[in-house]
């Protein structure tokens, strides 16, 4: 089910943060979402998820308003991990990523086979089966974010949205959750993220939606939203393109751009 945006625009106090945003998403992509610091990213991923209220527009999943689906159902459509994500209890981490399957089991029953199953893969997934049977507080932070990632795909949802999801981690982990999230989409997930390096946007996503001011730049396929002039204007630096031994193209910032002269 595609996951749309039609018109939408979100005020947060005094501030408008999003402008008329138009933008459909697809299943079986990674769609990374960039732009400079203030520019609404985060804002709308939680429009997305349906945690924040539009002044204008709608987001939709499959035609069907999010914001009116019944929480469990919404919660089993789609998978937010915020930038801020945190523990509250300091519980083992097998019992936290269960906690993911709460939108499909009943009140009050136990974990099925297919919990324990999906949980297995989720931490599969994330390369954290190593630390099942540790207390959440012993986690270092990045051990903790991949942990909190498993806890999402627990849930399988159709739709992962993930704000920064690479924060916290170190290279190798960057590369290999980049890898994961490739992985899902090829299996019919959709998958939306926010990032700030380029580089990896340009090996991770298929597509890419470049914000400024709350405005889109530009929203298309990653080799020509990460070209030169798009990134001129949304992040106003100039970029060297090189290739990759897979044939992609990767923009790496080289310096400012110069302002107009007028």
């Amino acid at each position: 089910m595609d996951l749309s945006i039609d018109n939408l625009a979100v005020t947060l106090g005094n501030r408008k943060v999003l402008h008329g945003i138009d933008a459909v998403f697809r299943p079986g992509k990674v769609t990374a979402i960039l732009g400079p610091n203030g520019s609404g990213k985060s804002t709308l991923v939680r429009a997305l998820a349906g945690l924040a209220d539009a002044d204008a527009g709608s987001v939709r999943i499959g035609g069907r308003l999010v914001g009116r689906l019944e929480p469990r159902e919404r919660a089993r459509a789609i998978g937010y991990l915020p930038q801020d994500a945190s523990v509250h209890w300091n519980i083992l981490v097998q019992d936290l990523v269960a906690l993911g399957r709460m939108p499909h089991r009943t009140p009050f029953a136990g974990p099925s086979a297919a919990d324990q199953d999906a949980v297995m893969r989720a931490m599969e997934a994330t390369d954290t089966l190593a630390f099942m049977g540790r207390a959440v507080a012993e986690l270092s932070g990045g051990e903790r974010a991949r942990v909190l990632l498993a806890r999402v795909l627990a849930g399988q949802p159709q739709w992962l949205l993930a704000d920064e999801p690479l924060a916290a981690l170190d290279p190798a982990h960057q590369l290999g959750l980049l890898d994961r999230l490739r992985g899902l989409a090829g299996q019919g997930m959709g998958v939306v993220i926010v990032l700030h390096d380029l580089v990896q946007a340009a090996r991770a996503a298929d597509d890419v939606l470049l914000l400024r001011d709350g405005k889109v730049v530009v929203f298309g396929p990653a080799r020509e939203a990460l070209g030169h002039q798009p990134l001129r204007d949304a992040f106003g630096v100039e970029v060297m393109v090189i290739g990759d031994d897979q044939g992609r193209l990767l923009p790496v910032p080289i310096g400012r751009s110069l302002p107009p002269m007028e």
